[in-house]
């Protein structure tokens, strides 16, 4: 297959000349198709800050989400991130819809004259509706895009913590029972030679919880005395 032919400096220079000429869409239907270029944006990709808001508030949000999922590896962690930044687009898209519905209360009131307050609000609300059907539908079929990204992200979070949790319960099992045997010799057992990461004493910890564990079962399954009554 041929290399592409070289661009060549006059090329580039009519290139520039033309970059320099473009100045957007002039006709109202071109600059009605460029109306939400910015919503795009900030809707579809990575999460970018718009200009009006906040950057710590952000932080915050994602701060909040991705500890409250408590990840314990980077793939947990970036996940997480992801959950958050998909969230913080899907609250975005809900308060650009919002704003749509409010600026054409404020620019463009129904005002009937036979009609009381809320008639009017109802009536503005579906005259925005109409106006604004095309950004209205755009945006909703963002919300649907965002919204099963972020059931994706969490459902795939959760299946690597559950895997990861049972991992380790069946780890910290065997390894409680490697202990068992230890001490069935008097001897004390090192995990760190079978690779475990639990130290001692959070076996012994696991070992004593499930002895009195054990002991509560043995109780509840015995037959209980009657509550006296009490006068």
């Amino acid at each position: 297959m041929s290399a592409p032919a070289a661009i060549t400096e006059a090329r580039l220079a009519a290139n520039r000349q033309n970059a320099q000429a473009s100045t957007g869409p002039r006709t109202p239907e071109g600059k009605q198709r460029t109306r939400l270029n910015g919503i795009r944006h900030g809707l579809t990709g990575q999460t970018v800050l718009m200009p009006h808001e906040d950057q710590k508030a952000f932080e915050r949000h994602t701060r909040l989400i991705v500890d409250s999922y408590h990840p314990a590896t980077d793939t947990e962690r970036n996940l997480a991130k992801a959950i958050a930044n998909d969230q913080w687009r899907l609250n975005r898209a809900r308060a650009i819809e919002e704003n749509i519905f409010a600026l054409g209360q404020l620019n463009n009131p129904v005002e009937l004259e036979d009609a009381d307050e809320r008639t009017n609000n109802a009536l503005t609300q579906a005259q925005t509706f109409l106006n604004d059907a095309k950004e209205i539908g755009l945006l909703s079929l963002y919300e649907g895009r965002i919204h099963r990204n972020l059931q994706r992200n969490i459902a795939e979070l959760n299946r690597l913590q559950a895997e990861r949790r049972a991992s380790r319960a069946e780890a910290l099992e065997q390894a409680a029972l490697l202990a068992r045997l230890a001490a069935s010799k008097g001897k004390t057992y090192d995990p760190q030679p079978d690779g475990f990461a639990f130290s001692a004493p959070e076996i012994t910890r696991h070992l004593d919880r499930q002895t009195r564990l054990a002991e509560a079962r043995r109780l509840a399954s015995k037959p209980q005395p009657p509550l006296k009554k009490t006068a």
